[in-house]
């Protein structure tokens, strides 16, 4: 690795001073970005696609036959910024990553899933990108790549770093993990690389731990990269990372220091992959998210007659971590002659791209802002312009040494100018306004726009076949970025939309675990709360319901063959370890808790009989003697609501003997009166 080091730096000191002979690079202050992928999904188990999303990264697509996939936000579990990705790219946390099952729970090779990555073009080579491959235990992945021309990747050009744990107890910054099997300390689990079988094997003892972590940096420009991904046991899942650092190009072009607008300018990487863009009014582009690697070419339109470089070298790695660059591009006139800057457009005022002009007897054609330029003119003349082959318009020339003359803008006649618009759509849905549209003459940019608030587009252009153009308005939408085979017919407008959808959501397969809560007297127990919750934290969040009248729960949405800790809470009540299947509903679980203890309710004491030397006969014993002076004997009746009742009627009579005392007293007063 030092070796390669050292030969990097010495490549990339030459390209460096190749670029800043030609005297077209300089290094910005600002520095390089790094970049996590982001992951979309689609498809159910067993047969999964979907993408990964990174800047200035080839767009990349994904198979899998995992028996379970799911994108997790990062926000439990991450590369921190003390592991070695963390330290080239910065911290993961709160950026996707992937989870992944095998295809099957068992050791059999026949029984690991395949996930293959395929690039749209070759990735970048020199180090610039890593992927990262988590929580390999109980588990091992095997992998392979193809390089461009399809040739299998070796294990050296993988580029296998080193293997580490990313929890919090070994790596600053890292997440916060559990500790492994057996009392454990979390942290102390690695996995280990075996270059000659490309193997990534878990511990010895295949114990399902936590944060065991590889990472990978290729050395080549990759076709594919292949996961192959086998239990050795339990129930195991794996985690996909991937990162890229990007720094940027800038530069401004001018003609005898005056801003060039609409100039395309390109971007070639020394893997062939081109990136192109178009200065703005001020004369400036920028290429903003590039791979951190040397051997750039960047190329520009030059306007004709002009004296000055169009085509310069840099690198972004000139330094460990890399660095912006600014090219600029100064075309001055020759000697003793003057330039011109002027611009077409149609009756509409649309910019008029690829039109053919003739200044003087330069020929050459608008750019993507309907801007022509022309160098070595007469100053001080009255030179014509011809636009396509209508009649000439006179422009006056500068003085020498003076700015470029920038006539009035030259409305083009309708005749010669054709028009291609459309609408950039996502579900049905206009974009909004300002997503970038090209016009491709060829392979070349010839017109570049933006959408309207109605997500529409329009180029005035000449006739000819085109391609438009546009990237994705959301990650992972479906949809072709280009339409080919424009035909534009001069007079006449050609329609040509793009449209795109919102990648559909994944199917999520789910299980449900119906069970039976009795106590141990075998009455059912209703109303007490079941907690199913995994022994993977990344297998989702506890389940909770709630035992019937019967005794009867159903804990649904529960992950396919995954093992969960189910408890009810029921003082007593022992924790059951349970692994759903594959799909639909297990076996019934019978749980058992301790019936509740009833406390009885105490028997009422009778109470005590009249005291001795009340009135009445008293009974006669059973030996014919009188018994006097004891308490009654019991006859079976109680007497107590007979005196109550009794009690009442004296109470109710006399009342009634008050009541009509006072009514005949009262009529007595009366009759006195």
């Amino acid at each position: 690795m030092r070796r390669w080091r050292a030969v990097t730096a010495g490549l990339t000191g030459i390209v460096l001073g190749a670029g800043l002979a030609i005297g077209g690079a300089t290094s910005a202050s600002a520095a390089p970005a790094g970049h996590w992928g982001a992951f979309t999904l689609s498809g159910s188990s067993k047969d999964y696609t979907g993408t990964m999303t990174l800047p200035g990264f080839p767009d990349t697509t994904f198979t899998s036959n995992s028996r379970q996939s799911t994108v997790i936000s990062g926000a439990s579990t991450w590369q921190g910024p003390s592991t070695g990705p963390g330290g080239a790219y910065g911290s993961s946390r709160g950026n996707t990553y992937i989870n992944q099952r095998p295809n099957a729970d068992s050791p059999n090779a026949a029984a690991a899933s395949t996930t293959t990555y395929t690039f749209d073009g070759a990735t970048p080579g020199n180090g610039s990108w890593s992927f990262v491959l988590g929580d390999i235990d109980a588990d091992q992945a095997t992998i392979s790549a193809t390089v461009q021309g399809g040739a299998p990747a070796t294990a050296a050009q993988l580029g296998y770093q080193s293997s580490y744990n990313s929890c919090s107890a070994v790596s600053a910054g890292g997440w916060s993990c559990p500790a492994d099997p057996g009392g454990v300390a979390a942290g102390q689990d690695v996995p280990t690389w075996d270059a000659a079988t490309r193997t990534l094997t878990g511990n010895a003892a295949a114990n399902d731990t936590s944060g065991a972590t590889a990472w990978f940096t290729p050395t080549v420009p990759l076709a594919t990269l292949t996961i192959t991904y086998q239990q050795r046991s339990g129930f195991p899942v794996y985690q996909t990372w991937f990162a890229n650092r990007t720094a940027a190009i800038t530069g401004t072009a001018t003609l005898d220091g005056t801003p060039i607008p609409g100039a395309t300018v390109t971007v070639t990487a020394p893997r062939g992959t081109q990136y192109t863009t178009t200065t703005g009014a001020d004369g400036t582009y920028s290429f903003p998210e590039l791979p951190v690697i040397g051997g750039y070419t960047v190329d520009i339109t030059p306007p004709p007659n002009a004296d000055g470089t169009a085509s310069k070298t840099t690198s972004l790695n000139t330094t460990p971590g890399g660095a912006d660059q600014v090219v600029d591009f100064a075309f001055d006139s020759p000697d003793n002659t003057v330039s011109v800057i002027g611009t077409v457009t149609d009756e509409a005022g649309n910019p008029a791209s690829n039109v053919p002009v003739t200044i003087g007897t330069i020929d050459t054609t608008t750019n993507s802002d309907g801007v022509f330029t022309g160098s070595g003119l007469p100053a001080g003349t009255a030179v014509p312009v011809t636009i396509a082959d209508g009649e000439p318009t006179a422009i006056t020339t500068g003085a020498v040494d003076a700015p470029p003359a920038e006539p009035d803008p030259i409305v083009a006649p309708p005749a010669v100018i054709a028009t291609v618009t459309g609408v950039v759509s996502l579900d049905g849905t206009p974009v909004a306004a300002g997503r970038v549209v090209e016009l491709l003459d060829g392979t070349t940019v010839v017109g570049s726009t933006t959408t309207d608030a109605n997500g529409r587009y329009t180029f005035a252009t000449a006739a000819g076949t085109y391609t438009v153009r546009t990237t994705v308005p959301t990650p992972g939408a479906t949809g072709d970025t280009e339409n080919t085979g424009v035909v534009a017919t001069a007079g006449s407008s050609v329609e040509s939309d793009l449209a795109f959808a919102t990648p559909a959501a994944p199917a999520v397969i789910t299980t449900d675990q119906p069970g039976t809560v009795t106590d141990t007297n075998g009455d059912p127990v209703a109303g007490v709360d079941v907690v199913a919750t995994p022994t993977d934290p990344d297998a989702g969040a506890p389940v909770r319901t709630t035992t019937g009248t019967d005794g009867t729960f159903d804990l649904t949405g529960l992950a396919p063959t995954t093992e969960y800790t189910v408890e009810v809470d029921v003082d007593g009540a022992d924790p059951q370890t349970i692994t759903t299947p594959e799909n639909g509903s297990a076996a019934p679980l019978a749980i058992t808790v301790p019936a509740a203890v009833v406390t009885p309710t105490p028997t009422p004491t009778p109470s005590a009989s009249a005291p001795a030397g009340g009135s009445g006969t008293a009974p006669v014993s059973s030996n014919g003697g009188s018994n006097t002076g004891g308490a009654l004997a019991y006859t079976g009746a109680d007497l107590t609501p007979g005196l109550i009742a009794a009690g009442v009627l004296v109470l109710l009579g006399a009342g009634l003997l008050t009541f009509r005392a006072v009514r005949n007293r009262r009529r007595t007063s009366h009759l006195q009166d």
